[in-house]
């Protein structure tokens, strides 16, 4: 079970989530941003939280999907996503709300982007009050809870190269954040019915159709990760058995 302060090893990256070891030690290795809110009160870059992990993970989905591996360590995108994270920890702490946050990350973005079709279909998308799937788009899971983490992508509208099956990088940024984003809804249910705070469980409902919809975007993950990496498509079906969600809602149902 990984730990906020477990350090994580280029090894334990390839063995628990098949992350290439090239990208795995470059993770592990690098620096902490400066003033960075994100890396607040943090000793190292990638602890074991899901918030950090999912990092070297969704780099190596890239490569597995077509993108150059040394433009995905340059300092340029790199860069980017640090501060988009930065921004990220700002709307966490209220410094900022929804719509500045994203403004932030467009601005920090301009400069770089390779893709611009995506860098404007990000824009209409994430522009929304409460980002949600637009109709016959690619991005997006329909409780914004999920949504939360995907300012992240315009750091993919940044990759070069037409060797990317950018579908498929989606697809499987998708299959993993849905994945970690799950797993954090399910810990912080309780606390989140009683302070009202965006939940995927709850807004499913906590009820037979709800569970059934959570577990549908849990089985999807499953066959999009198979796809691209099936030693992360295994940890989270793995994941899927452990957790009764039927049980875990009667438990806090009213």
């Amino acid at each position: 079970m990984l730990t906020a302060d477990m350090f994580l090893t280029k090894h334990d990256l390839k063995l628990s989530y098949g992350v290439d070891l090239e990208i795995g030690a470059f993770y592990v290795d690098r620096r902490l941003p400066a003033d960075n809110l994100y890396w607040k009160d943090r000793t190292i870059y990638i602890p074991g939280a899901s918030g950090y992990v999912f990092m070297p993970i969704f780099s190596d989905l890239l490569f597995r999907t077509g993108a150059n591996k040394q433009q995905l360590f340059s300092e340029e995108l790199v860069g980017l996503q640090e501060k988009i994270l930065h921004s990220a920890a700002r709307l966490e702490h209220e410094l900022i709300d929804w719509g500045a946050h994203v403004q932030e990350c467009i601005k920090l973005t301009v400069p770089f982007v390779q893709r611009s079709d995506l860098f404007d279909e990000l824009g209409e998308y994430l522009l929304q009050a409460k980002p949600l799937a637009l109709e016959g788009g690619r991005l997006g899971r329909e409780f914004p809870s999920l949504n939360r983490a995907d300012t992240y992508l315009f750091s993919l509208a940044c990759v070069e190269g037409d060797t990317l099956n950018e579908d498929e990088a989606i697809a499987s940024w998708y299959a993993l954040i849905t994945h970690f984003l799950l797993m954090d809804d399910l810990a912080d249910i309780r606390e989140d019915l009683q302070s009202g705070a965006e939940n995927a469980v709850i807004q499913a409902g906590l009820h037979e159709e709800g569970i059934r919809k959570i577990e549908q975007l849990v089985d999807r993950s499953i066959v999009d990760m198979q796809r691209v990496n099936p030693i992360m498509a295994n940890r989270i079906e793995h994941k899927k058995g452990l957790i009764d969600l039927q049980q875990l809602i009667a438990s806090i149902r009213p």
